[in-house]
């Protein structure tokens, strides 16, 4: 019974089994359709064929995608590999009679092949052009090499194309048309040029090819090289630099000019010097620490090289910087001229440790000795001017000498001065009879105007002021207005003693510049109540401090066609000149 049971199952088995194989017999894979069109159906040598294969179908169910490749000439051998691509592009470059065949194979590996005819005709397409140049760039002896054997043809062969060239780029073609296919050029100048290379062939068809190339005045094979003396330089030595030693490699017996950029700063890009023959350069450094240099050298061609190098410069002593002035310039012979050196300055030194000399008459001969103190008087024998040398020496005893005049007439006056350093103020002095007057006019900066603005006029002159501003809101006689201390505004009364010392119709002519009172009174001029500068050289007005009725003050004035004097009643809004007198 068990052995009946097991009989029927296999049988049971192998009915199932052959149903099955029988249903999988029944599923046949079939290959796809191949088709395809070209476009254009017939063309020429020069025509780019599109050939499209979306006519092409797959003949199963499953089949989702395609593959296509080629055979262009049908010589059996296949051209591209497969591609899913659905249109192709194909060019032939021969004229003939082309029969290009197609197959298609789906994912089963099922296969068909498809072919058509096209017919080529012979066409004719421009040349093209390729060069290659060595070097890219250069300067005016480079020669530079053109090579054009990469230029190519569809249908010619390149023993068949000609060439010419434009070197500059500038549209006119320098060679004429060869088939020469390697050139060399020389540029004569610096600049950015566009060599440019046309292509002929047999058919007259052309094309250009253009290039850049950058062509200097550089030539980094040239040498600059400089040393200098000392070798350990300050800033007191003057530098010997010697480019002698520049050299090129390639040309022995080339020459050089020279010029030099002593670099102040990061930015300077000025250069020192022009171009010279001499090699050597003499160079004093005025700053410590390292200095930059740029020597440029240029050749017989004009081309050039540079090189910075950096010297360290020494810390020096510098020499001071001499600098006096004169207490008053103008005296006489009773005069006890007061001579000042503390503006000399030295860079290494204090004020302080700095000792002067001088020599009164620059005779050569120094009248003191060197002194701290750097203040001298003097007191001259002769009416003469007089020339005064200062010789100012610092401690490393370097020196420096300026010089001034002095000037000293035959008069008999007791003179003297008014010295206010703290203020930067002096003035000289005259004793007449038993007053004693500034010997200039006041120049002090508050309430001022210079005649015709200009403060020479100031320098010579004195200011001119208003009577408000001169007596510096005070109102009564004998102010001591913008005077120094000890020293007022004189008074009318003043100004009568003092004309009367003389005589009335003399005192002019002894208080003049040129008189012998050593009073000094210019033609100074006036400033009109309107602004104006007038007058000068033709009168000269001095405000007393005695105020007059309502908004007037007296006034004394001089004039250049006239002996005596005159008393002046104006308002206070004139600009005259002032002296003032001691209290």
């Amino acid at each position: 019974m068990k052995l009946a049971y097991t009989r029927y199952l296999l049988i049971f088995v192998l009915v199932i089994a052959g149903i099955v194989q029988c249903k999988k017999e029944d599923t046949v894979k079939t290959p796809p359709v191949a088709a395809f069109k070209i476009n254009p159906a017939s063309g020429l040598t020069t025509s780019l064929f599109t050939f499209d294969v979306s006519d092409s179908k797959a003949t199963n169910v499953g089949d989702t995608i395609l593959f296509f490749r080629w055979d262009w000439d049908n010589d059996n051998i296949w051209d591209t590999g497969f591609s899913r691509s659905k249109s192709f592009s194909h060019r032939y470059y021969k004229p003939g009679s082309y029969s290009p065949r197609m197959e298609v194979r789906n994912e089963s590996g099922l296969s068909d092949t498809a072919q058509l005819s096209v017919q080529v005709g012979r066409g004719y397409s421009p040349p093209q052009p390729s060069f290659t140049m060595m070097p890219g760039s250069g300067n005016l002896r480079t020669e530079f090499s053109f090579d054009t054997r990469n230029t190519h043809d569809d249908e010619d062969s390149l023993s068949t194309l000609k060439f010419r060239w434009d070197w500059e780029g500038d549209g006119i073609y320098d060679t004429e048309y060869s088939d020469q296919t390697s050139y060399t050029h020389y540029f004569i100048a610096s600049s950015v040029y566009n060599p440019t290379l046309q292509v002929i062939d047999p058919q007259g068809l052309t094309a250009t090819l253009r290039k850049s190339v950058s062509v200097s005045l550089s030539n980094p094979r040239l040498v600059p090289l400089f040393k200098w003396s000392p070798e350990k330089p300050s800033t007191s030595d003057t530098v010997m630099l010697d480019a002698s030693a520049s050299y090129d490699p390639d040309n022995v017996g080339n020459t050089f000019t020279y010029r030099w950029n002593f670099l102040t700063n990061s930015k300077d890009t000025e250069f020192d010097t022009e171009y010279l023959t001499n090699p050597v350069i003499a160079h004093q450094f005025q700053t410590e620490g390292d200095n930059s240099v740029i020597l440029e050298i240029r050749d017989q061609w004009g081309l050039i090289n540079q090189i910075k190098t950096t010297l360290f410069i020494l810390h020096s002593n510098l020499k001071p910087t001499a600098a006096f002035f004169i207490g008053y310039e103008y005296g006489n012979l009773t005069t006890n001229f007061y001579f000042d050196a503390t503006a000399s300055t030295d860079r290494e030194d204090i004020a302080a440790q700095l000792q002067v000399r001088y020599d009164f008459e620059s005779d050569g001969i120094w009248d003191t000795n060197y002194n701290k103190d750097r203040t001298a008087t003097h007191k001259y024998g002769a009416a003469g001017t007089y020339h005064v040398r200062m010789q100012v020496m610092d401690s490393g005893g370097l020196t420096d000498t300026t010089g001034l005049n002095v000037f000293v007439t035959s008069g008999t006056n007791e003179t003297g001065l008014i010295l206010d350093k703290p203020n930067n103020v002096s003035y000289g002095t005259v004793k007449i009879g038993s007053q004693w007057w500034m010997a200039e006019n006041l120049n002090e900066a508050t309430g001022k105007v210079c005649y015709s603005n200009l403060v020479s006029n100031c320098n010579l002159y004195g200011g001119l002021y208003t009577w408000t501003n001169l007596m510096n809101g005070a109102t009564t006689e004998r102010a001591k207005g913008l005077c120094p201390t000890s020293w007022h505004i004189p008074s009318q009364a003043e100004w009568q003693q003092l004309v009367d010392f003389y005589g009335t119709n003399q005192a002019k002519s002894h208080l003049l510049v040129s008189g012998d009172s050593d009073f000094r009174m210019f033609l100074a001029g006036q400033r009109s109540t309107a602004g104006r500068s007038e007058m000068m050289n033709t009168v000269t007005n001095f405000w007393t401090s005695t105020k007059s009725s309502g908004e007037n003050a007296w006034a004394v004035s001089f004039q250049r066609d006239q002996d005596g004097y005159f008393k002046l009643n104006l308002g206070q809004a004139y600009g005259f000149s002032v002296r003032c007198i001691k209290d």
